[in-house]
């Protein structure tokens, strides 16, 4: 459950080329197995924890990287977003659902972000 939240946090750095080309070895499977990892950058993402540094970059960079599908990542960002964010999914719905609420509660580029999580374009 906790690991959903480590493959978040991954993808939001990962998709920020500008600010974050040091994720971009990210390592998400390392990530998705830490179930403590996981749930501490889902907290800090949801303002119901603590942030590292790390934490408040993920928080910082979310919101673009839901709302626009992950449109300046990198290929490479891409893939690790994906597989993130996919990695989430997998451990728990709800709590995917709440974070894609959270950081785009219109809906505004939902379907484009579906999109991207099945086709990885």
């Amino acid at each position: 459950m906790r690991s959903w939240l480590v493959c978040l946090l991954a993808v939001v750095v990962s998709c920020s080329a500008q600010h974050y080309n040091r994720y971009d070895n990210f390592n998400a499977d390392s990530i998705i197995q830490n179930e403590r990892i996981l749930l501490a950058y889902y907290k800090c993402v949801m303002d119901k924890g603590p942030c590292t540094k790390d934490g408040k970059n993920f928080k910082r960079v979310l919101p673009e990287t839901l709302t626009t599908a992950c449109a300046r990542c990198s290929p490479k960002q891409k893939l690790v977003v994906r597989k993130m964010l996919l990695g989430i999914r997998a451990k728990s719905e709800p709590r995917f659902h709440e974070l894609l609420d959270k950081y785009d509660p219109e809906r505004v580029n939902r379907e484009a972000l579906y999109n991207f999580l099945v086709t990885g374009v």
